[in-house]
C-alpha cells in the first residue's frame, strides 16, 4: 500500500467507485424488480452512484481491493418469496461483479495481443491517453472480482450474511445477530492484518489471468 503513487491511487480510487457502485446498484434493482420500494424511497433509484458509497468501505476497496459500498436498505416482506427473494437479490450483485470483471478482464486480453501502438499509433498523448485507459479496466477487473469474493464472507453487513441468515434455524440466526458487532470487529482485524488478502487475492489474480491468457 506505500508504494501506491498519485498515479496509481487516481486510478484504483475510480476502479473501486465503479466497481462498489456497480454491486450495489445491482441490488437495489433486484429488491425493486422483485416488488421492493425501499431501494426508491431510499433515493437508491436515482441513478446518481454516489449514493452507493460507504467511506470506510470505499477506502479499503481503493488500497486492499475490495470492501463494501453502502448497504442497499431492502424490505424482503415484499418478496412473493421471501427465502428465494432474498437469495436473487443478494447473489445476484456478486455474480454481476464476477461476469463483468471476467469480461473486462477478457477484454484487455484481446488487446494486449495487439501493441497499443499500432492502435493508436505514436502520438505521445494518445498513447498515454490508451495506457491509462486500460490500467483502469485492469484495476476494475480486479477490483470487481475481489469485491464479489469479499461479499461471500458471511459476516454483515456483506452480502453472504443475508444469506446465510435465511438458511439457518430462527434461533441460529438470532444468535448471529447477537453476535454481529464482535463478527464485524474480527472481520476489520482479519483484513487489515491481511488474512483475507491471502484468501482473495490469489482467487482473483487466477480468475483475472485465466481471463487475460485465455
Amino acid at each position: 500500500m506505500l508504494n501506491i503513487n498519485l498515479y496509481e491511487l487516481v486510478l484504483r480510487v475510480f476502479a473501486a467507485f465503479v466497481a462498489l457502485a456497480l454491486h450495489e446498484m445491482v441490488k437495489a434493482r433486484c429488491s425493486t424488480l422483485l416488488g421492493d420500494p425501499t431501494p426508491k424511497k431510499s433515493g437508491l433509484m436515482s441513478g446518481n452512484p454516489l449514493k452507493y458509497l460507504e467511506p470506510i468501505g470505499f477506502i479499503i476497496t481503493v488500497f486492499y481491493g475490495f470492501g463494501w459500498g453502502r448497504p442497499t436498505p431492502t424490505s424482503p416482506l415484499y418478496y412473493k418469496d421471501r427465502k428465494k427473494g432474498i437469495f436473487i437479490t443478494y447473489l445476484t450483485p456478486s455474480l454481476i461483479n464476477i461476469s463483468v470483471g471476467l469480461l473486462v478482464a477478457l477484454f484487455v486480453g484481446i488487446i494486449n495481443v495487439v501493441s497499443i501502438q499500432e492502435m493508436v499509433g505514436n502520438h505521445p498523448v494518445m498513447v498515454s491517453v490508451t495506457l491509462w485507459i486500460f490500467q483502469f479496466f485492469a484495476h476494475f477487473a480486479r477490483f470487481s472480482i475481489g469485491i464479489a469474493l469479499f461479499n461471500m464472507i458471511p459476516i454483515p453487513p456483506l452480502d453472504a450474511a443475508k444469506l446465510l441468515q435465511v438458511s439457518v434455524s430462527p434461533n441460529t440466526a438470532v444468535k448471529m445477530s447477537q453476535n454481529e458487532k464482535l463478527l464485524q470487529l474480527l472481520l476489520m482485524l482479519l483484513v487489515l492484518f491481511g488474512f483475507v488478502n491471502g484468501i482473495i487475492d490469489p482467487i482473483t489474480e487466477m480468475l483475472v489471468s485465466a481471463a487475460w491468457h485465455w
